[in-house]
């Protein structure tokens, strides 16, 4: 016969187990991680992964860690013809939207940079990334020509019904009113004129994203504009991104800046842009933008081909810096897999992405 002291431990058990289980679900459902349903397997009507609702304070379970699934995004909440006629958004974009939303404009060459993208992808070796805060797609524009997994994150609802972009590229998500992140792992996040736009109390609802990039490339306002409630020098952002656990890299900002400084060299394609010049000038690139690296993304084995310049030596320039190529069987080296190798960047691509830009962009409707 079983004893009683048997039966006791077996109840104990029994409801632990319970315990344990019911909290899982709980937690799962809190996070917003993708749970199936009957009739859905868990796959929303347009076939992608979705969780429940979030609030910011289930984003913060996660503190450091790598966000899991998908979050529900959340577009922004419409106004009235009558309420966004009252706003005078001048340049800015945003109608219809709330007044934290917007401030992007027909286009702005400040944040362009085709040189610092080229040296992302051929350099970095960045093969998928995500333009958040990405306004009509100027950037996540070149990042979909040149052949990167694309995604773009934006919460102005006029920004979206204006994009250039393919709708399968975009989310839409108001970061006020919740959190929300991506699917996947990714390369790099781009981020441009948007950080100033987003109080601190709204952080937890970004930075997922982030924390799902290895490589984090933001720019931070040092001005006034529409909606900027964070305007900061570098040193508070560098802080408090080191505060989320992200590491500051110094020489691949100043790597960043430079390639930026010299697309000031390149004419617009489109020619004159009112109040702008006619050429390149991404000076929030080359003046505000810092590179940061997350190592529990970057870490890996999926990104493992990033930094992707040669490993084998070919020669030493003045100043001894070394010139590297690509390694060869012919020499008795270890030759990378084909994953390894950065894309290849022609300029049928610059041209697609040139194109998109004409067909888009209205230069008398700006000005700036």
């Amino acid at each position: 016969m079983i004893s009683v002291r048997a039966v006791i431990l077996l109840l104990a058990l029994t409801n632990l187990l319970v315990y344990q289980f019911c909290s899982l679900s709980a937690a799962s459902s809190s996070i917003g991680i993708a749970t199936e349903t009957a009739g859905s397997g868990g796959v929303s009507a347009t076939g992608n992964i979705r969780g429940t609702p979030l609030s910011s304070t289930s984003a913060s379970r996660y503190a450091l860690e790598i966000p899991t699934g998908e979050a529900v995004a959340l577009p922004s909440v419409r106004i009235s013809e009558e309420e966004s006629a009252k706003d005078n958004r001048k340049i800015y974009g945003g109608a219809g939207d709330k007044k934290h939303l917007g401030g992007f404009t027909e286009v702005d060459i400040h944040g362009i940079a085709p040189t610092v993208w080229k040296d992302m992808v051929q350099y970095f070796g960045i093969k998928s990334i995500i333009d958040v805060g990405c306004g009509r797609g100027i950037s996540t524009s070149w990042f979909v020509t040149h052949g990167l997994d694309t995604l773009c994150a934006e919460g102005s609802h006029d920004a979206v019904e204006r994009t250039m972009l393919d709708p399968s590229v975009i989310t839409e998500h108001d970061f006020s009113r919740g959190p929300w992140w991506p699917n996947r792992t990714l390369d790099a996040v781009w981020s441009v004129e948007f950080l100033e736009h987003v109080g601190r109390n709204y952080h937890q609802n970004y930075i997922p994203i982030f924390r799902k990039a290895a490589f984090i490339f933001v720019t931070s306002s040092r001005w006034g504009g529409w909606h900027h409630v964070e305007v900061h020098p570098d040193e508070w952002w560098i802080e408090k991104y080191r505060s989320y656990g992200f590491i500051f890299s110094e020489s691949l900002t100043e790597r960043v800046r430079a390639k930026a400084r010299e697309d000031r060299q390149y004419p617009f394609p489109l020619g004159e842009v009112p109040g702008q010049g006619n050429k390149f000038n991404p000076q929030h690139v080359y003046s505000t933008m810092k590179v940061f690296v997350n190592p529990a993304v970057a870490s890996l084995p999926e990104h493992q081909h990033l930094f992707a310049e040669h490993g084998c030596y070919e020669d030493r320039k003045e100043g001894g810096i070394i010139i590297n190529r690509a390694c060869d069987e012919g020499r008795q080296e270890s030759v990378l897999p084909p994953e390894y190798m950065p894309l290849e960047l022609t300029e049928d691509q610059d041209k697609a992405w040139v194109d998109i830009l004409k067909a888009n962009i209205n230069l008398t409707s700006t000005s700036r």
